[in-house]
C-alpha cells in the first residue's frame, strides 16, 4: 500500500504543473472573453494543456514503478484512457499496469545483440500493445460508469450540490493530508479531467479553512493556546493560503476531540456553501488562495472559505480551555 501511494503521488506531482498551467490559460481566456480571438486562442491552449492530464499521470506512475522505460508505455496508455472515455480513473489504472508490464518485460533474458534494441523497440512495442489490450477490456465497464458519474455530477443542483461540497471539503479537512484527504483530492482531479469544475472549488475550501481558522482562533482566544501554538499561527495561516492543510496538524494533535470534528464539519459547511453559490475551479487547489482570480465566482468561493474559517475559529476557541494551553505548551509545528 505504501508503494501504491508513492507511485500515485509521483504521478500527481508531475501532473499538477500541467493542470495549473492549463487551468490558468483557460481562465484567462474566459476572463478576456470568448468573443475575442485572443480569448479563444487562450481557451484552446488551456483545453489542449488540460488534455495532457491523464497521459501525464499514467506516464509518471509508470515511471515511478519502472524508471525511464516506463514513461513511453505509460504516456501512450494514458492517451488510450483519454480516447476510450475512462478519464482520470482509467489513466491511474493503466498507469499501474504500464509500470508493471514494463518491469516484466525488463526481466526477459535476451541475446546481447538483441538486448541492444530492448529499451528502444521491444519494451515500448510490447508494453504499449499489452497496455492497449488492458485498456480495451477495462474500458468496457469503466466507460459507462464514468459517463454515468459525469452526467450525475453535471445534473447536481440545490441541496445535492450543497451535500457534494460538504462531503468533499469535510474529507479534505478530516485527516489533513492523510488517506481520506487524498481520496477526495483524487475524486476532484477525476472530475477536473472530465471538465467538471465545481468539486475542485469545495476542495479549495477543505484544504485552506482548517489552518487559517485555527490561526485566527489563536488571535481571538490567546489564553486558550500555548505560546508555541500562538507562535505557529502565522506559518500555519501562510501554509493554508498556499493550499497546505498540514499546518493544522499540531493543533489537532494537541486537542484532537476539540479540533478534528470542528474542522471537518466547518470545512464541509464552507465547501457546500461555495458550491451552492456557484463557485467552481478549473485549476487545482495546489496554489491556494493566490489562484483565486482564476476561479469562477471567486467571491462565492471566498465567502464559503470565510464562513468556514470563522466557524472554526469561534468553535475551537469556545471548546478549548485555558488549561489546554498549559497542557500543550511543548506542542509546535516543525518543518522538515
Amino acid at each position: 500500500m505504501k508503494n501504491i501511494k508513492k507511485h500515485l503521488m509521483t504521478g500527481v506531482s508531475y501532473m499538477i504543473p500541467i493542470v495549473v498551467a492549463g487551468g490558468i490559460l483557460l481562465s484567462l481566456g474566459v476572463i478576456i472573453g470568448v468573443d475575442t480571438s485572443f480569448g479563444k486562442e487562450l481557451i484552446n491552449y488551456g483545453v489542449w494543456t488540460l488534455g495532457m492530464m491523464v497521459p501525464m499521470i499514467s506516464g509518471f506512475i509508470a515511471y515511478s514503478m519502472a524508471d525511464r522505460p516506463g514513461i513511453a508505455v505509460g504516456l501512450a496508455s494514458g492517451v488510450f484512457a483519454n480516447e476510450l472515455g475512462t478519464g482520470y480513473i482509467g489513466g491511474i489504472l493503466v498507469g499501474f499496469f504500464a509500470g508493471w508490464i514494463t518491469n516484466q518485460l525488463k526481466k526477459i533474458p535476451m541475446h546481447p545483440n538483441i538486448a541492444v534494441i530492448k529499451p528502444i523497440m521491444i519494451i515500448p512495442v510490447l508494453g504499449v500493445g499489452a497496455s492497449a489490450l488492458f485498456m480495451y477490456f477495462i474500458s468496457i465497464p469503466l466507460e459507462p460508469a464514468m459517463t454515468g458519474l459525469e452526467n450525475w455530477l453535471v445534473s447536481l443542483e440545490g441541496s445535492n450540490l450543497l451535500f457534494l461540497g460538504f462531503i468533499i471539503a469535510a474529507m479534505m479537512a478530516f485527516d489533513m493530508g492523510g488517506p481520506v484527504n487524498k481520496i477526495a483530492l483524487a475524486f476532484c482531479y477525476a472530475t477536473l479531467a472530465e471538465g467538471i469544475y465545481a468539486p475542485m472549488a469545495a476542495c479549495w475550501v477543505g484544504i485552506m479553512a482548517a489552518p487559517m481558522g485555527l490561526s485566527l482562533a489563536t488571535l481571538i482566544f490567546p489564553k486558550r493556546f500555548s505560546k508555541s501554538e500562538k507562535g505557529n499561527a502565522f506559518p500555519a495561516a501562510f501554509m493554508g493560503s498556499l493550499g497546505i492543510t498540514e499546518g493544522a496538524i499540531p493543533y489537532a494533535v494537541a486537542t484532537p476531540l476539540k479540533v478534528i470534528p470542528v474542522i471537518t464539519i466547518s470545512s464541509g459547511i464552507g465547501g457546500g456553501l461555495a458550491l451552492l453559490l456557484g463557485a467552481s475551479s478549473p485549476i487545482p487547489a495546489a496554489i491556494g488562495i493566490w489562484g483565486l482570480p482564476f476561479v469562477y465566482q471567486p467571491l462565492m468561493l471566498l465567502l464559503g472559505l470565510v464562513v468556514a474559517v470563522v466557524i472554526i475559529a469561534l468553535a475551537v476557541g469556545i471548546l478549548r480551555k485555558e488549561s489546554d494551553a498549559d497542557d500543550n505548551d511543548d506542542v509546535g509545528i516543525t518543518f522538515e
